[in-house]
Protein backbone atom coordinates (compact mmCIF):
# COMPACT_ATOMS: atom_id res chain seq x y z
CA UNK A 1 0.00 0.00 0.00
CA UNK A 2 2.28 2.93 1.20
CA UNK A 3 6.25 2.70 -0.29
CA UNK A 4 9.02 3.13 2.07
CA UNK A 5 11.40 5.62 0.53
CA UNK A 6 15.04 5.26 1.17
CA UNK A 7 16.80 8.62 3.13
CA UNK A 8 18.47 9.29 -0.62
CA UNK A 9 15.15 8.95 -2.47
CA UNK A 10 13.04 11.13 0.51
CA UNK A 11 16.19 13.44 -0.48
CA UNK A 12 15.63 13.97 -4.45
CA UNK A 13 12.23 14.16 -3.61
CA UNK A 14 12.33 16.52 -1.70
CA UNK A 15 14.97 18.27 -3.95
CA UNK A 16 12.42 18.28 -6.93
CA UNK A 17 9.65 19.45 -4.62
CA UNK A 18 11.50 22.43 -3.84
CA UNK A 19 12.16 22.95 -7.59
CA UNK A 20 8.86 22.91 -8.32
CA UNK A 21 7.71 25.34 -5.85
CA UNK A 22 10.48 27.65 -6.72
CA UNK A 23 9.89 27.55 -10.36
CA UNK A 24 6.19 27.73 -9.79
CA UNK A 25 6.73 31.23 -7.65
CA UNK A 26 9.11 32.62 -9.50
CA UNK A 27 7.02 31.86 -12.58
CA UNK A 28 3.60 33.58 -10.88
CA UNK A 29 5.98 37.11 -9.69
CA UNK A 30 6.96 37.21 -12.61
CA UNK A 31 3.57 36.83 -14.00
CA UNK A 32 2.28 39.32 -11.86
CA UNK A 33 5.06 42.00 -13.12
CA UNK A 34 4.23 41.37 -16.62
CA UNK A 35 0.41 41.94 -15.82
CA UNK A 36 1.58 45.52 -13.60
CA UNK A 37 3.46 46.44 -16.48
CA UNK A 38 0.56 45.95 -18.96
CA UNK A 39 -1.25 47.96 -17.01
CA UNK A 40 0.44 51.42 -17.06
CA UNK A 41 0.40 54.48 -19.31
CA UNK A 42 0.85 54.04 -23.12
CA UNK A 43 4.30 54.94 -23.48
CA UNK A 44 5.78 54.69 -27.15
CA UNK A 45 4.56 52.19 -30.21
CA UNK A 46 5.90 50.08 -32.80
CA UNK A 47 6.12 51.52 -35.87
CA UNK A 48 4.40 49.26 -38.89
CA UNK A 49 3.22 49.91 -41.88
CA UNK A 50 -0.45 47.95 -44.22
CA UNK A 51 1.51 45.00 -44.60
CA UNK A 52 2.37 44.61 -40.74
CA UNK A 53 6.22 45.31 -41.50
CA UNK A 54 8.31 46.87 -38.47
CA UNK A 55 9.20 50.74 -39.26
CA UNK A 56 10.50 51.16 -35.59
CA UNK A 57 10.04 48.79 -32.43
CA UNK A 58 9.31 49.66 -29.12
CA UNK A 59 10.66 46.77 -26.76
CA UNK A 60 8.00 47.58 -24.17
CA UNK A 61 5.79 46.53 -27.16
CA UNK A 62 3.53 42.98 -27.32
CA UNK A 63 5.65 41.03 -25.28
CA UNK A 64 4.44 37.95 -24.31
CA UNK A 65 3.68 36.88 -20.93
CA UNK A 66 5.42 34.16 -18.20
CA UNK A 67 2.12 32.17 -18.36
CA UNK A 68 2.26 31.66 -22.54
CA UNK A 69 5.45 31.55 -23.55
CA UNK A 70 5.87 29.01 -25.97
CA UNK A 71 1.95 28.93 -26.31
CA UNK A 72 1.19 32.44 -28.40
CA UNK A 73 2.81 34.87 -30.41
CA UNK A 74 2.21 38.38 -31.80
CA UNK A 75 2.92 40.33 -34.42
CA UNK A 76 2.40 44.05 -33.81
CA UNK A 77 -0.72 45.54 -34.38
CA UNK A 78 -0.72 47.12 -38.03
CA UNK A 79 -0.53 49.54 -39.60
CA UNK A 80 0.61 51.60 -36.18
CA UNK A 81 -0.03 54.51 -36.31
CA UNK A 82 -3.60 54.07 -37.72
CA UNK A 83 -6.04 56.78 -39.53
CA UNK A 84 -9.18 56.99 -37.02
CA UNK A 85 -11.19 55.77 -40.39
CA UNK A 86 -8.77 53.08 -41.03
CA UNK A 87 -9.08 49.19 -39.44
CA UNK A 88 -5.96 48.20 -37.60
CA UNK A 89 -5.48 44.48 -37.06
CA UNK A 90 -4.05 42.54 -34.37
CA UNK A 91 -2.32 38.69 -35.57
CA UNK A 92 -2.26 36.33 -32.50
CA UNK A 93 -0.79 32.93 -33.23
CA UNK A 94 -1.60 30.10 -30.94
CA UNK A 95 0.79 27.49 -31.30
CA UNK A 96 -0.22 25.52 -27.92
CA UNK A 97 -3.15 22.95 -28.12
CA UNK A 98 -5.71 24.40 -26.25
CA UNK A 99 -3.61 27.02 -24.37
CA UNK A 100 -5.64 29.87 -24.95
CA UNK A 101 -9.61 29.64 -23.22
CA UNK A 102 -11.59 32.74 -24.69
CA UNK A 103 -9.97 35.80 -25.34
CA UNK A 104 -10.96 39.93 -24.55
CA UNK A 105 -9.46 43.04 -25.58
CA UNK A 106 -9.42 46.26 -23.71
CA UNK A 107 -7.95 49.71 -24.43
CA UNK A 108 -6.57 51.06 -21.04
CA UNK A 109 -6.76 54.97 -19.93
CA UNK A 110 -5.38 54.61 -17.03
CA UNK A 111 -6.63 53.84 -13.22
CA UNK A 112 -9.65 52.61 -13.34
CA UNK A 113 -10.74 53.58 -16.72
CA UNK A 114 -10.69 50.76 -19.14
CA UNK A 115 -12.70 49.78 -21.86
CA UNK A 116 -13.74 46.08 -23.49
CA UNK A 117 -13.35 46.68 -27.39
CA UNK A 118 -13.08 43.05 -28.28
CA UNK A 119 -14.23 39.43 -27.46
CA UNK A 120 -14.00 36.01 -28.42
CA UNK A 121 -15.61 33.45 -26.57
CA UNK A 122 -14.48 30.28 -27.93
CA UNK A 123 -13.16 28.32 -24.94
CA UNK A 124 -10.48 26.77 -26.04
CA UNK A 125 -9.11 29.00 -29.70
CA UNK A 126 -8.10 26.63 -32.06
CA UNK A 127 -4.30 26.95 -32.88
CA UNK A 128 -3.09 29.06 -35.92
CA UNK A 129 -3.37 32.63 -37.04
CA UNK A 130 -6.17 34.31 -35.28
CA UNK A 131 -6.04 37.97 -37.07
CA UNK A 132 -8.72 40.69 -35.13
CA UNK A 133 -9.68 43.69 -36.63
CA UNK A 134 -9.83 46.64 -34.69
CA UNK A 135 -11.56 50.05 -34.68
CA UNK A 136 -9.38 53.24 -34.00
CA UNK A 137 -13.16 55.22 -33.01
CA UNK A 138 -14.01 51.62 -30.28
CA UNK A 139 -10.13 52.13 -28.41
CA UNK A 140 -10.27 56.17 -28.51
CA UNK A 141 -10.96 57.06 -25.44
CA UNK A 142 -13.39 59.51 -26.88
CA UNK A 143 -14.79 58.95 -30.83
CA UNK A 144 -15.25 62.88 -31.81
CA UNK A 145 -11.19 63.26 -31.37
CA UNK A 146 -9.63 60.22 -31.31
CA UNK A 147 -6.05 61.13 -31.66
CA UNK A 148 -3.91 60.08 -29.20
CA UNK A 149 -1.59 57.06 -28.00
CA UNK A 150 -3.71 54.07 -26.53
CA UNK A 151 -2.43 50.87 -24.45
CA UNK A 152 -3.71 48.03 -25.88
CA UNK A 153 -4.41 44.84 -23.71
CA UNK A 154 -4.83 41.36 -24.23
CA UNK A 155 -6.32 38.72 -21.66
CA UNK A 156 -7.31 35.43 -21.98
CA UNK A 157 -11.01 34.74 -20.24
CA UNK A 158 -9.67 33.72 -17.20
CA UNK A 159 -7.90 37.19 -16.72
CA UNK A 160 -4.76 36.63 -17.67
CA UNK A 161 -2.70 39.26 -19.58
CA UNK A 162 -1.28 37.53 -22.80
CA UNK A 163 0.33 40.34 -24.21
CA UNK A 164 -0.19 44.55 -24.71
CA UNK A 165 0.88 47.41 -27.01
CA UNK A 166 0.40 50.42 -27.93
CA UNK A 167 -1.12 51.70 -30.70
CA UNK A 168 -1.48 55.57 -32.02
CA UNK A 169 -4.85 56.86 -33.52
CA UNK A 170 -3.96 59.77 -35.97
Amino acid sequence: MFKIYSHQEKRSLFFVLTLFLLIGCSQGSDQREFEQDAFREAEGFTETDSRGEIIREDPDDWRIAPFFQGLVEVDPAYPNPVQSNNQISLDLIITGVESVSGLRIFAYYGANNIRQIYEDPRRPLSTGLTSIPLNPLDIARLSESPQGLYRIIVLDANENVITYGDIRVE
